[in-house]
């Protein structure tokens, strides 16, 4: 029958389950430490919402989904990541045959699965391996290599050096028993036939047995002290990475978790016994692969900020408190005291004697730079959490210590005062709607549509120009549209993404009870962020309707034939997607769909399109901030967009708007480009009566 002798060659099989009892008392010691600091964090809510969970790890932890969005980093890893569970299984058969009796190795499933398929995922793992040498060491990639972390580098060698040893002489035992026991089965083993033509040539018959059994149990030691070393080394993320996956928030990624301004007992987050048991598993879960660091504009505009480094000194942190932690997480689950053992250690204390050991684990610098884009949330394979993160620690620096750059104090103090960002501007909320014919909700009562018009496109000069294109295209598709007014307020975005939650609490909460009180069901605005804030995070507090981006709207008007496109004059146009359109809410199609319908400007897409747009550098209050360090965000995506060439670009956003505006004017040289809103182009498109055109 086909089979193979177990243990062939092998004397003192006894040995092997000692060494493997050894291995694993040192693995479950290393994995409890770990588990400790992370049951360590503050207590959250249950694990809710099981369905979604599971569907996370069976696409992003099972078939790394999120890994394959990069086909080299994603292929490599897939590769061995695979061949390591296939290996891992074949090792379970040996286990069910040789120690609990079950006849499984046996007949045509030891020759398709423990011959044929062991042998292509063992090369196929070991091809992995080498990529990701030939990557780390050769490319180099600067998401790999950071100057201060070399060691991390010698220590990512040492780890795939190990793993490619016990790989190669898994095969190198399959060949050299093939060649000793004259396996009639060895067609079935391509690799191990291969190494066994090779040790042939190599060696006499009775030196191959005395090698395959110096071989075997070397194998098994790298084996063993593979597994022994896991939870020690960066390798860790392989039982942690899938949990957090699993296990992680699974809230969206577009809604800031509310703090209990009365009651919480920091208002966000500087010690590290504030922080959630989730951030401690993140912290545990990252595999350094540096992809939020590459998608980061901030960092790849040579701003002190980097989501990797973020996380990773986080971490560093948890573990130079990980004692104090430990015997803080002992009393009860409330938290409200602290044991004997965990009191009088060394701690980071603020001028007040707070405890603010995690907020100095990460510059203030890095803080400030974020601009709350959530590209590198949407990049990681893992689903750590970054921009939450960063913005707890900005509500605390707000909040607590009264700490943030100085046009931003202005932003907000403008916001107390007069209910919008915009210190210095001359407009009211009404002046950009002069001449047009837009009704009032307080004087005529609610229509079927609100149109949110949102700060910037009340104030800023140029914006107004957005708002006034979208009113005169609802008045010629006929739409039934009022606005506020005077009594529209600032949502509170600015004012959240700071760190002022309680600001932005308290518009929010007047906004909501304004918008209740006359009925308003249906929402449309020109704002990302406006909507985004409406959307998601207004249900938080009671206030839900129905949000619709204007792009949104403008498309279901010319899908219906209520605007009908006409010649534009424009050669070719790109578009830039608004992070909290695109990427925060998933809204790229409908913008896309408006330019499509246009017959004669052809659209060219950039490379960083859609959930993968390049932020323009206005979110997180960017708008209202100075930066000092590196390049500007803003010109870095000028340049992008610049290089398709096209004498429009497109934006769906009046904070892109000012921001691109501002990038290309400085960027493009003598070239002649133009940027506009989508409700701008289309308002040409449809200026004259279909009689009336060309």
């Amino acid at each position: 029958m086909e089979t193979r002798e177990i243990y062939w060659n092998i004397q003192g099989i006894w040995i092997m389950y000692l060494l493997f009892a050894v291995a694993l008392g040192v693995f479950a010691y290393g994995s409890y430490r770990h588990i400790r600091l992370i049951l360590a964090g503050k207590r959250e809510g249950g694990i809710d919402r099981l369905p979604e969970r599971v569907k996370r790890l069976l696409l992003d932890g099972v078939l790394q989904l999120r890994s394959l969005r990069e086909p080299y980093s994603g292929g490599m890893h897939a590769l061995f990541f695979w061949g390591f569970v296939v290996l891992f299984l074949g090792t379970l058969v040996v286990f069910l045959e040789a120690d609990l009796g079950i006849p499984i190795m046996h007949g045509a499933f030891y020759l398709y699965f423990q011959s044929l398929l062991l042998d292509i995922l063992g090369l196929a793992a070991i091809i992995g391996i080498l990529m990701a040498l030939f990557k780390r060491y050769v490319l180099r990639p600067d998401r790999l290599v950071n100057p201060e972390r070399l060691r991390n580098l010698a220590s990512d060698g040492i780890i795939l050096i190990l793993i490619l040893a016990i790989l190669s002489t898994g095969f190198l035992i399959e060949g050299a028993r093939i060649v000793a026991t004259n396996d009639p089965w060895s067609r079935w083993s391509p690799v191990g036939s291969a190494v066994a033509a090779l040790l042939q040539s190599l060696f006499p018959p009775p030196a191959l047995q005395a090698f395959h059994g110096f071989t075997w149990w070397f194998h098994l030691g790298l084996a063993f002290a593979f597994i022994a070393y896991v939870p020690y080394s960066k390798l860790r993320h392989i039982l942690f990475s899938p949990l957090n996956v699993f296990l992680g928030s699974i809230e969206t990624t577009n809604a800031l978790k509310p703090i209990d301004v009365e009651t919480a007992e920091s208002l966000g987050i500087a010690s590290f016994r504030h922080l959630p048991w989730s951030r401690f598993l993140e912290a545990e879960a990252c595999t350094e692969c540096g992809r939020c660091q590459a998608a980061c504009p901030a960092y790849n505009s040579g701003q002190p900020l980097s989501p990797k480094a973020v996380v990773l000194d986080t971490r560093n942190g948890l573990y130079q408190k990980s004692r104090q932690l430990v015997a803080a997480g002992k009393v009860k689950p409330e938290g409200d005291a602290e044991p004997a053992s965990a009191q009088g250690t060394d701690t980071s204390l603020g001028q007040d004697g707070t405890d603010t050991s995690a907020i100095d684990a990460v510059t203030p610098e890095s803080l400030w730079s974020c601009v709350t884009c959530g590209a590198c949330m949407e990049q990681c394979p893992v689903h750590i959490r970054h921009v939450p993160a960063i913005l707890d620690m900005r509500r605390y620096l707000v909040m607590e210590q009264a700490q943030f750059p100085d046009l931003m104090q202005d932003a907000l103090t403008c916001l107390e005062q007069r209910g919008h960002p915009h210190r210095g501007t001359r407009f009211s909320r009404t002046d950009w709607c002069e001449g047009l014919e837009v009704k009032i909700v307080g004087d005529v009562g609610p229509a079927e549509w609100l149109f949110w018009v949102g700060c910037t496109s009340a104030f800023d000069e140029r914006s107004q120009r957005i708002a006034r294109a979208f009113a005169t295209l609802l008045d010629r598709a006929g739409v039934d549209y009022a606005i506020l007014g005077e009594e529209e307020s600032c949502t509170g975005d600015v004012a959240r993404r700071i760190g002022n939650e309680y600001l932005f609490q308290m518009m929010a909460q007047a906004n909501i009870e304004t918008l209740q009180r006359y009925g308003i069901e249906k929402i449309v605005t020109t704002c990302p962020h406006c909507y985004n804030t409406l959307k998601n995070e207004y249900p938080q507090f009671g206030g839900v309707f129905q949000l619709y981006h204007h792009t949104e709207l403008l498309e279901q008007l010319v899908r219906e034939g209520k605007l009908q496109p006409g010649k534009t004059g424009i050669e070719g146009l790109t578009f830039h997607d608004s992070c909290y359109l695109a990427r925060y809410n998933d809204r790229g199609k409908a913008p896309r769909a408006i330019l499509e319908s246009l017959p004669d400007a052809a659209l060219v897409e950039t490379g960083k399109a859609g959930r993968q747009t390049f932020c323009c550098g206005g979110g997180g209050g960017h708008l209202w901030f100075e930066e000092k360090q590196g390049r500007r965000i803003n010109h870095e995506r000028a340049d992008q967009l610049l290089s398709a060439n096209t004498p429009v670009i497109g934006t769906a956003c009046p904070f892109c708007m000012i921001m691109l505006t501002d990038g290309v004017n400085t960027r493009k040289g003598e070239r002649e480009v133009a940027v506009l809103d989508i409700a701008e182009i289309l308002e040409v498109s449809t200026r004259k009566p279909l009689g009336e055109r060309n």
